[in-house]
């Protein structure tokens, strides 16, 4: 099983398909498995190579007992790791929801490795600037999900999302090509459309009735956006 150990802890990804470098960020109480179920990885694997991991608290990655591991920054350091392991320098990114925040955050430090940028249902501004609208509250989690995750891990993650200070400075030196998609029935979409003028070179799609996570696995409505951008970038 490939991995990685960061500060102590292991961390699991896949690596699949043949061509330039994909990195897929999944989205919170999701993991690599959610990337294979959607379709997704079948889909993009064809024309690029890509690089799954699980987030701290999620699929097979480890559980650790201390917040600060379930930083975006953190979480941002360990997928560095990960392509430092494979050789690996340069590279688009795609994430959605939590994902997307890494994406993100990788403008910060990494901002002249990242070739392109795909986010689909999150924004760059920082959960404190506006009223937390997805919840992801100990009651709210059903049983099926009780069985699936560590329940006290989901809960520092979701602590650590909230403390995240954002990205919208990072955009604005970001000079690549970049995609962002949101449903308009997405809680986050005006922040999400706000986002996408940040950027210099943007595209920008929203699809009518999809809400939040049902912009990840309407494929058939997505993913025509996602392959012509990466065809652009990989062509160029």
């Amino acid at each position: 099983m490939p991995s990685i150990k960061f500060r102590g802890y292991k961390y699991y990804y896949e690596v699949d398909g043949n061509g330039p470098p994909l990195i897929l960020i999944h989205p919170f109480m999701s993991s690599i498995f959610h990337w294979h179920k959607s379709g997704w990885t079948n889909l993009l694997k064809k024309n690029n190579t890509l690089i799954m991991f699980d987030y701290p608290g999620h699929g097979k990655s480890s559980s650790p007992v201390e917040i600060n591991h379930y930083y975006v920054g953190n979480a941002t350091e360990i997928l560095i790791k990960i392509l430092e392991e494979l050789k690996i320098d340069k590279f688009v990114a795609y994430g959605f929801s939590m994902g997307g925040r890494i994406c993100f955050d990788l403008l910060k430090k990494y901002n002249d490795r990242v070739l392109g940028l795909i986010v689909g249902g999150m924004h760059a501004k920082p959960p404190s600037t506006h009223k937390k609208i997805i919840s992801h509250d100990d009651e709210n989690l059903n049983a099926k999900v009780r069985q699936k995750f560590d329940i006290s891990a989901l809960e520092f993650c979701s602590k650590a999302q909230d403390e995240w200070n954002g990205a919208e400075g990072a955009i604005l030196d970001f000079q690549k090509p970049a995609l962002l998609f949101t449903g308009t029935q997405d809680p986050y979409y005006n922040w999400i459309k706000s986002t996408s003028k940040l950027f210099s070179k943007i595209e920008f799609f929203e699809y009518d009735g999809l809400g939040h996570i049902g912009a990840f696995w309407r494929l058939n409505r997505v993913s025509e956006s996602v392959e012509s951008f990466l065809r652009k970038i990989n062509n160029s």
